[in-house]
């Protein structure tokens, strides 16, 4: 009992130290209704089974950053947003490092930041030439710079971690639907997936230098390695390996930096490692791909050649840690956390990879009862 009660204190400790803040206040939505809390951390998988990844936090506003200063009642008396009212109207995608977390509010046509070491929060894209139209995809590069797709505008503009406009790259002579954007951590690539749509033959991913030329247009509309149907989402994992959410295809695509096919997984359907309604990628410094499924309502790990390691996740129309009724973009960090939106209860969850010695000393205290 002892070892059990020292690691839920480390879980609060570490949900203290790793807190977000969000301000601002969504107009015009409705609260979703809140489950209880399930008692004690929520691991996956769970015990007996040896651990490894662990809820976190839920990010919804500036009342999220204090969750673990403070009562609800102490909250309210002083002023404080609703830990259950979201900052934002309609989170679309998140991207995280460096000790913030930047998720774009296509609503509010702004991207939101909660900061995580100074538990504060504040917004950007919306003003001047860093305006933003219809945020959508997301990206960090290793220096920390904030790049963002304006599927209206057909650009990616790119921001420094406080907000600040530094440039943007014009897709309009290119560019149908943009959505999503994966970037190189030096900066010198950016990847911009271009979802087409039904009408469209533009299924393309498209690689621009940091200065805006075009290196490559990757694919072509098709079911073929190397060709895709409504490309939804990118990420650049270990050794510069794109990787891609071929959507319609119900798969994933890996291509070599220099664009070469490497390799596909997936298939349609609700079944172990399938993929019925994928919305979301994430590859993190492991070389483990992450995606979220809007239709099983998880988030399925697998490792670099496809083979399903665990899902994460349940699926709940009413809101409670671990529970999504509309999970889609994802993220991934330095700090082997893994963010959620959820986009139908307005909010981004946090949960961590365990380390292998982590998770084998929640398996012994939940064995010991």
């Amino acid at each position: 009992m002892n070892g059990l009660r020292r690691g839920r204190r480390h879980a609060t400790l570490a949900l203290a130290a790793s807190a977000w803040a969000a301000g601002g206040v969504c107009t015009g939505c409705s609260t979703p209704a809140r489950l209880p809390a399930p008692p004690g951390p929520l691991l996956w998988p769970a015990p007996p089974e040896q651990p490894r990844f662990i809820f976190e936090a839920t990010l919804r506003n500036g009342a999220s950053l204090h969750a673990a200063d403070a009562s609800p009642l102490k909250r309210l008396l002083a002023g404080e947003e609703d830990d259950a009212r979201a900052s934002f109207g309609k989170p679309f995608a998140v991207a995280a490092g460096q000790g913030r977390v930047f998720v774009t509010d296509t609503e509010g046509r702004r991207v939101f930041v909660f900061d995580v070491p100074r538990r504060r929060t504040y917004s950007f894209g919306l003003r001047f030439e860093g305006q933003l139209k219809r945020p959508a995809g997301i990206a960090l590069d290793g220096r920390g710079r904030v790049y963002v797709v304006d599927s209206i505008a057909r650009r990616v503009v790119v921001y420094d971690a406080l907000g600040l406009y530094l440039g943007h790259i014009d897709g309009a002579p290119w560019w149908v639907r943009p959505t999503a954007v994966a970037v190189e951590p030096s900066g010198a690539r950016v990847h911009v997936v271009d979802t087409g749509g039904v009408e469209s033959d533009s299924h393309l991913v498209f690689t621009h230098e940091a200065q805006g030329r075009l290196v490559r247009r990757l694919g072509r509309r098709g079911a073929g390695d190397g060709e895709f149907n409504l490309p939804s989402d990118a990420a650049v994992g270990p050794g510069g390996t794109l990787w891609v959410l071929d959507a319609g295809n119900f798969r994933v695509q890996a291509f070599s930096p220099e664009g070469r096919f490497l390799r596909a997984f997936g298939s349609a359907g609700n079944g172990i490692g399938q993929m019925a309604r994928p919305r979301g990628l994430a590859v993190d410094a492991e070389g483990l791909v992450y995606v979220a499924d809007a239709m099983l309502a998880n988030v399925q790990v697998f490792d670099a050649h496809g083979v399903l390691l665990l899902p994460l996740g349940a699926r709940a129309m009413h809101d409670a840690p671990g529970r999504w009724a509309l999970p889609a973009r994802l993220a991934c960090d330095e700090t082997a956390r893994l963010y959620v939106v959820d986009q139908y209860l307005h909010k981004v969850e946090v949960l961590r990879k365990l380390a292998d010695d982590e998770g084998r000393r929640w398996q012994r205290a939940a064995a010991a009862g």
